[in-house]
This record gives C-alpha cells, sequence and structure tokens, in this order.
C-alpha cells in the first residue's frame, strides 16, 4: 500500500509540474506577443491546461518618457496566467486540499503603441 501511494505521488507531482511549465510558457508567450500588439496574445493558447485565466496589466515605465496611464513604447506590459489544478488521485488530493493553485506572471517591454492591451 505505501508504494502505491508514493507511485501516485509521483504521477501526480508529474502532472503538477507538466501544468506548472505550461502556465509559464503561456504567460511568456502571451507577454511577447503583447509586447508586438499581436492580438492574437489576447487569447489562452491552445496547450494551456483547460479552465487558465489570461489578463494583462500595463505599466508605465519611469524612463521611458511616457506620461504615468499613457501607455506607449518602452513601458512595460505584464501578463498573468493562472490555473487551479485538481488533484486526480483522491487520497493525495486529500491530503493537500483537493486542488493547488498554479500562476505565472511575465513582463515585456512594449515594442510597439498597445492599442489590444492596454
Amino acid at each position: 500500500m505505501p508504494l502505491l501511494l508514493i507511485l501516485f505521488g509521483i504521477v501526480e507531482l508529474g502532472l503538477v509540474m507538466f501544468d506548472k511549465v505550461t502556465v509559464v510558457h503561456d504567460a511568456r508567450e502571451a507577454a511577447r506577443l503583447a509586447a508586438v500588439n499581436d492580438p492574437s496574445g489576447k487569447t489562452i493558447l491552445s496547450d494551456a491546461p483547460a479552465g487558465s485565466t489570461l489578463t494583462f496589466t500595463c505599466q508605465t515605465d519611469p524612463n521611458s518618457g511616457n506620461a504615468a496611464g499613457a501607455y506607449n513604447v518602452g513601458d512595460k506590459v505584464i501578463a498573468h496566467v493562472t490555473y487551479v489544478h485538481p488533484f486526480i488521485t483522491p487520497l493525495i488530493g486529500d491530503l493537500f486540499g483537493g486542488s493547488i493553485d498554479l500562476s505565472s506572471n511575465a513582463t515585456m517591454t512594449l515594442e510597439s503603441q498597445p492599442t489590444n492591451f492596454c
């Protein structure tokens, strides 16, 4: 029985790590698309876990010379991706509360006028 629990724990850890790497990748890719004002960056990538959410925040860089709140080239765009991973193994889920929140933020410098994101 303990070996079976360890085996399921290893499988569950692998699934959590896969989802975390995917969330990090999707945040980085969305920020990259937003930095060049590509509207396809507004949607979650096809490899994202079902139920993932994507939001954007823009920040005026004090060194960019742009007025606060007037986002332009040189300012920052931040992509936030969140996902709640439900544990598939009931016993592991009972030990750790049923699910785990995974999230990632990626920041890029705007390279074009941000008409689609800010």
